[in-house]
């Protein structure tokens, strides 16, 4: 069945309509963390569902038992339209290019980067040279994931080239790879760490520079005061007040 033009027509009256009734009159009639049954709605990059969603979901468990959490892919070309249309609630990590006044911004932490290779790799026992990152032969990572666009961005701006000989599209695969071969991979340190306590591998500092990246929390203005995002907010951000920068 097709769509009638008026039908068409109403559809983005009747979406702001609901968006209305869900973010702001909803939004005073009062939010019970521990009642709850909301779903809330967290943007997340591959990174950020392995190293902040298992914290996230156990303080969940804590302290709003029957909300939901659904984690969507933040893809940097859709993310501003659907915090825009209240589809995402709140989204976490590197975001640069969401610079626009609507959104409201969080720093959470700053995140370092790490060389990564097998435990008792003999080739780089003291650690990797920049010669040596060089001539090593590497596993990339390639999605819309923006520390794939911090390490080659840094890598082009010093001119260094490096051998990838395999590309992957999910960080998951990348601790498994380089456990078994002489595979090198370059990521986010707090997932290197990660990795390394469930694999025999060795993090190494990266022999060029690339500076931290801050991660933060954003969010459409437009739901600034929505009590139930009040919440998630300042819980996201309660979980990052004593988290060292890593």
């Amino acid at each position: 069945m097709n769509a009638t033009p008026l039908a068409m027509s109403l559809r983005e009256p009747v979406s702001n309509v609901l968006r209305l009734i869900r973010h702001d009159i909803l939004a005073r009639s009062g939010f019970d963390a521990a009642t709850s049954r909301d779903t809330f709605t967290i943007g997340l990059s591959d990174i950020g569902e392995l190293e902040f969603l298992p914290s996230l979901m156990q303080r969940f468990a804590e302290l709003a038992p029957y909300a939901r959490v659904k984690a969507v892919s933040c893809n940097p070309e859709i993310l501003a339209d659907a915090m825009d249309a209240g589809e995402i609630d709140l989204a976490v990590g590197y975001f640069p290019d969401l610079t626009t006044s609507g959104f409201k911004q969080q720093v959470l932490f700053a995140h370092e980067t790490s060389v990564v290779v097998r435990a008792g790799h003999p080739q780089f026992a003291d650690g990797i040279t920049l010669d040596q990152y060089r001539g090593a032969r590497h596993i990339a990572v390639e999605q819309q994931s923006r520390h794939h666009d911090i390490v080659e961005s840094a890598l082009a701006r010093q001119e260094i080239e490096r051998n990838v000989v395999l590309t992957v599209s999910h960080y998951v695969n990348v601790p498994a790879l380089v456990a078994q071969s002489d595979f090198v991979a370059t990521i986010a340190k707090p997932l290197a760490r990660r990795f390394a306590e469930h694999y025999p591998l060795c993090l190494l500092p990266v022999p060029f520079d690339i500076p931290p990246r801050q991660i933060k929390q954003l969010w459409h203005r437009r739901f600034d005061n929505g009590e139930r995002l009040v919440w998630l907010r300042s819980l996201v951000a309660s979980m990052s007040q004593n988290r060292p920068n890593l």
